[in-house]
């Protein structure tokens, strides 16, 4: 019986450490593990992020005209993340979305105005 404990709280403990070492290299990271990882993670929550198109940063790789942004990003907070999406086609210039985001991965996006996202995300996205 001993043993049994013993092995069932050293897997836990091993599992825990392997889980909790992947959820702090994947902090901030857009790269699909982080992006995979934060998705699935039921410790992380869904939240809105928000952005300013610049397509001085967009790739078009695959040549097929969908654009991949690698922007900052800002939550209700005002706390800056990194961002990785694709958008169908080029984005317009200096306008403004709404990410649907649960840690590094992007559900959706949707164009939003300063007026309707949060006051500390707006102060840092539009210019004085």
């Amino acid at each position: 019986m001993k043993s049994l404990l013993k092995f069932l709280f050293i897997t836990t403990l091993i599992i825990g450490g392997s889980y909790l070492a992947a959820c702090i290299y994947t902090k901030d990271q857009t790269d699909q593990f982080s992006q995979a990882l934060g998705q699935y993670n039921i410790l992380v929550k869904r939240e809105p992020r928000y952005v300013k198109i610049d397509n001085t940063n967009a790739k078009d790789e695959a040549g097929y005209g969908n654009c991949e942004y690698n922007l900052t990003s800002y939550d209700k907070d005002g706390n800056a993340h990194k961002s990785s999406f694709t958008g169908m086609g080029k984005l317009k210039q200096d306008h403004y979305l709404e990410l649907d985001t649960k840690g590094a991965y992007v559900y959706t996006y949707k164009e939003t105005f300063p007026n309707k996202m949060s006051k500390k995300a707006a102060e840092k996205l539009i210019p004085e």
